[in-house]
């Protein structure tokens, strides 16, 4: 046996088991996604989806105001899950297919496995769940309090004012600022690498740059991130819109009042990166699923969880393997990190050696 092949075995049953992992957590965020139209229109919760309001509009980070119409809570929730599910099938097909994503991990590198969003969401989601609860309890150990949001008491509105959360969030603390920053982006980069688009090209450019970053980017000759990674395919302006958004967005967290303390500023803006950068690595479905999994999905599956008792089975298994899966992601980063730094060291002794060998 060389030594190839215990190391083939190894990376194989750590990437089938963390397929396994995911495959569990993705069961369980379909599931919420249909529990979610099955909770709103059952016979509990038609006194809530009859209701009519003015919701609140967010452009920009600081455009905000109270829509001068009124919605129906049910046909907005349908809407909304409509979006989302949307954003799941996007998930599932672009950038890298899914399926193609799994056999290229087991094939080539595991990292081929984060080339879909819809593989890479439950990692990120598990991991950033940790970091949050880890925040929380440091801080809480030093006195800064976090505090609670403050929901309705029907259950049935509370889960539909997250859902719009997750949304309306997205489109007023990314998509918009982050977005007409990047439509600028492009378009000034288009004259900078004397890219000559026709009318139609440029029309594809215009929507392109605010729903799927990296594509656009490649339409003008930049640098993206599927070529050159995070580091060479990320600008200097887009690391510092995802920090600014991701700073106002914790604030606001704060700052609206509506039962968060100061030291929810701290874990939304930790939140606030993973979802800027994941919008420019993977597209404007990344964050809203992102936004989806703390919002809709966390709630839904909780709810459903008092009323039936194979959802609370699935709820308790996937809560376990989110904290295991985000642990362990945490874990992998330093443990890659000294790989790294392993490596290049014995690559540079090897060198060394072979100098020597030759004088």
């Amino acid at each position: 046996m060389t030594f190839s092949e215990p190391k083939s075995l190894t990376k194989t049953t750590l990437t089938f088991a963390l397929v396994i992992a995911v495959l569990i957590l993705l069961f369980s965020y379909f599931l919420a996604i249909f529990l979610g139209p099955i909770l709103m229109f059952s016979s509990d919760g038609l006194a809530a989806i009859y209701k009519n309001l003015q919701p609140p509009i967010l452009l920009f980070i600081v455009i905000g105001f109270i829509a001068p119409v009124n919605i129906n809570v049910g046909w907005t929730f349908l809407i909304l899950w409509g979006v989302f599910a949307i954003c799941f099938v996007a998930a599932l097909r672009l950038r890298e297919p899914f399926h193609n994503a799994i056999e290229k991990g087991f094939s080539g590198s595991v990292g081929k496995l984060f080339d879909n969003w819809l593989f890479a969401m439950p990692v990120i989601t598990s991991m950033m769940l940790v970091a949050v609860l880890a925040i929380h309890l440091f801080q809480e150990s030093q006195g800064i309090p976090t505090g609670d949001i403050q929901l309705p008491s029907n259950r049935f509105e509370s889960l539909f004012e997250l859902s719009y959360a997750a949304l309306i969030e997205e489109i007023g603390f990314r998509i918009t600022p982050i977005g007409a920053f990047l439509i600028i982006h492009t378009f000034l980069a288009e004259k900078r690498n004397e890219r000559t688009l026709s009318l139609r090209q440029r029309l594809k450019l215009f929507f392109a740059a605010p729903l799927f970053p990296d594509e656009a980017k490649e339409m003008v000759g930049m640098k993206t991130v599927s070529n050159f990674g995070v580091r060479g395919g990320i600008s200097i302006g887009e690391w510092a819109m995802v920090f600014l958004t991701s700073i106002v967005f914790g604030l606001a967290h704060y700052l609206s009042g509506g039962g968060w303390e100061i030291g929810k500023a701290t874990s939304a803006s930790a939140v606030g990166v993973a979802m800027g950068l994941t919008y420019l690595l993977y597209g404007v479905q990344a964050p809203i699923l992102l936004h989806w999994f703390f919002n809709y999905y966390t709630y839904a599956l909780s709810f459903a969880s008092e009323l039936y008792s194979t959802v609370f089975i699935t709820s308790v298994l996937a809560d376990l393997v989110t904290i295991v899966l985000g642990v362990l992601g945490w874990l992998t980063i330093p443990v890659l990190a000294l790989l790294r730094i392993f490596r290049a060291r014995s690559r540079k002794a090897e060198t060394e050696l072979s100098l020597l060998q030759v004088s």
